[in-house]
């Protein structure tokens, strides 16, 4: 047998079933290679000219499995092989494998609550139709927007579809021209974001003053190529591939691990790389949009409410005023919440010292910094991040 063959040669055969034709691959790659740093016993076999040829000898000599299993199909395949398989896409309605994959309803809400802050009213969502990622991430959007999934705008495509990036498409063209002006736009993933940016320019749609647009995954050279550049919520595709190696350890070294139970560990997304298709703030009163994109531009400047008062020809208690009625808070609870937000970014994903990310978001001073902080969130800092950093992968059933 295969695995009689691997314990003679002190090796154990992982496969990686990975396409490798876009950054989440790759991305989930690194991660894998990363935690086999410490499996000296494991060897790599998957596509491309990185590692051992998967095909040579075929799946039936790898002893275990991480793969993207895109369907049914592909599902019902691997279930064949009878040994451990741990699946990175959880895009399959059988639910035969453990799964480690990005949290899509989180991505979806990030991306809303992102696009909040933008002060549109009018809200859409363009995605692949009939895969469960694509409908979480539209019920997390819809959520954190307050707008149900059947009153959200919405045009859906075979990914198949999306792919085929500039072949004109008057549906799409005659979707976008018939929905409201200024909409923001959540895009399932990248792609999806880069076909609408092709068919709003076709329509000489104003991007980001008529459209804004954000899509998913961060793929860095899709994002900057569009015109203007795409926004986009970037996932943490390596913590995918770190945990789900260290998930297929377990299977592997210990019996009954799971006593045969079907699980899925989300791991939460990062934050939202914003480039210029939503840097236009929506806000319908001129002053109020100024003061909120002063706001994000030099916050970390350490900037306060006299500064931006007299940077716009307005006096202080007419703008406060106007951004009350409009934002629902003052200037300076806009500038806290905004160095609160980029703070937590950095403590998310960097190990930026907490003197550093003062610098960084504006905040006076360390203390300062903490008191606004445990006032907001309830913790330090630290607790919080140490937090972050244990729970950004959750497990629980499958639906």
């Amino acid at each position: 047998m295969a695995g009689n063959k691997q314990v003679r040669d002190g090796l154990r055969y992982i496969g990686l079933r990975l396409r490798f034709r876009d950054s989440y691959d790759m991305a989930v790659a690194r991660g894998v290679i990363r935690y086999t740093r410490s499996k000296p016993d494991w060897e790599l076999r998957g596509t491309g000219p990185w590692f051992l040829p998967l095909q040579v000898e075929g799946l039936e000599r790898c002893e275990a499995l991480i793969a993207r299993i895109e369907g049914d199909d592909d599902a019902h395949e691997l279930a064949t092989l009878e040994i451990p398989v741990v699946d990175i896409a959880g895009a399959c309605t059988r639910h035969f494998f453990n799964t480690v994959r990005n949290d899509d309803y989180a991505t979806g809400a990030c991306a809303g609550a992102y696009l909040r802050r933008l002060g549109c009213a009018s809200y859409a969502w363009c995605g692949v139709e009939q895969v469960h990622w694509a409908r979480e991430r539209l019920i997390g959007f819809c959520g954190a927007v307050g707008v149900s999934p059947a009153g959200m705008p919405r045009f859906e495509r075979s990914l198949k579809w999306w792919e085929q990036l500039y072949d004109a498409s008057l549906e799409l063209q005659a979707w976008l021209d018939r929905i409201s002006r200024p909409t923001v736009l959540f895009c399932s993933n990248d792609m999806v974001a880069m076909k609408v940016d092709v068919e709003a320019r076709r329509l000489g749609l104003d991007i980001p003053a008529d459209l804004s647009i954000l899509g998913v995954d961060d793929e860095e050279l899709l994002c900057e190529l569009a015109t203007p550049s795409l926004s986009s919520v970037r996932l943490n595709c390596e913590q995918i591939g770190y945990e789900a190696a260290a998930l297929l350890d377990r299977l592997l070294e210990t019996p009954g691990y799971g006593d045969g139970t079907i699980s899925v560990r989300r791991i939460a997304p990062g934050d939202v790389v914003e480039r210029e298709s939503t840097t236009l703030v929506l806000e319908q009163d001129p002053m109020v949009a100024q003061a909120v994109q002063m706001i994000r531009r030099d916050v970390h400047k350490g900037i306060n409410v006299t500064d931006i008062v007299d940077a716009l020809p307005v006096s202080r208690r007419c703008l406060e005023q106007r951004f009350k009625r409009a934002r629902g808070r003052t200037l300076l609870d806009e500038l806290q919440q905004e160095r609160l937000r980029q703070a937590c970014g950095l403590l998310r994903s960097t190990d930026l010292t907490m003197e550093r990310i003062c610098q960084e978001c504006g905040f006076y001073s360390v203390q300062r910094f903490f008191i606004q902080f445990r006032r907001h969130y309830g913790t330090t800092p630290g607790l919080w991040r140490k937090a972050q950093k244990e729970f950004s992968s959750v497990n629980g059933p499958y639906a």
